[in-house]
């Protein structure tokens, strides 16, 4: 048989609708794509882990940012205590009766820790969100999953249908039946020889009476 030459060789019409392979059908593609979301529906854990890994890597990172945050907000109340009528200012409820210069120096500090304040807490809040890649990566790893390699059998020769070789199979437990059934065999022809050849003889008759 003359073979065929590469630009002979047949490409499989589509499988679906049995269309030409040029120009490609979506049918294939959009099957595919079906098939592997229903897989991805009966392995919903995976989901599961997803959200479990956000959720904890979400919490932790607001719980540390809320931690900064205190203890940003307690060294400026520490520090508005250290200004000058600031005791007096807040017993007036922001209308104490000072100077109007004392009034503008008191108004014009606490409005200088207060913007440090908002950019020290911003501060705070990037620095968190930055820690959001190694949080992540240490609760994925808290998740205990393992992935056979490439080269694992399972991968490079996995089976969906019959053995590829089960004659070879038949045969070897064929031949080891044999091999055990073998000397049961030639034990027992022995054994009738034996039997055949070792028996004791019948004693002789002796000679009786004549009447």
């Amino acid at each position: 048989m003359v073979g065929l030459m590469a630009s002979q060789v047949p490409e499989a019409n589509c499988a679906i609708c049995g269309a030409p392979p040029f120009p490609e059908c979506p049918h294939e593609g959009d099957r595919l794509e079906l098939a592997l979301n229903q897989a991805w529906e009966r392995w919903a854990w995976m989901e599961t882990i997803r959200k479990w890994v956000l959720d904890h890597a979400r919490n932790q990172v607001i719980t540390t940012f809320n931690e900064m945050r205190a203890m940003r907000i307690e060294a400026h109340r520490n520090y508005l205590q250290t200004l000058p009528f600031y005791t007096l200012y807040h017993r007036y409820n922001g209308a104490p009766p000072l100077q109007p210069a004392q009034l503008q120096l008191i108004h014009s500090q606490i409005s200088a820790a207060n913007h440090t304040l908002q950019q020290g807490v911003d501060q705070d809040w990037r620095t968190s969100c930055m820690q959001y890649p190694q949080v992540l990566d240490y609760y994925f790893n808290l998740v205990s999953i393992r992935l056979p390699p490439d080269d694992h059998p399972m991968i490079s020769d996995p089976r969906f249908g019959a053995p590829k070789d089960p004659p070879r199979r038949v045969k070897e437990r064929r031949e080891s039946v044999e091999y055990r059934e073998a000397p049961v065999k030639e034990h027992r022809k022995k054994e009738r020889r034996r039997s055949r050849t070792g028996r004791t003889p019948p004693p002789v008759p002796m000679p009786g009476s004549y009447r």
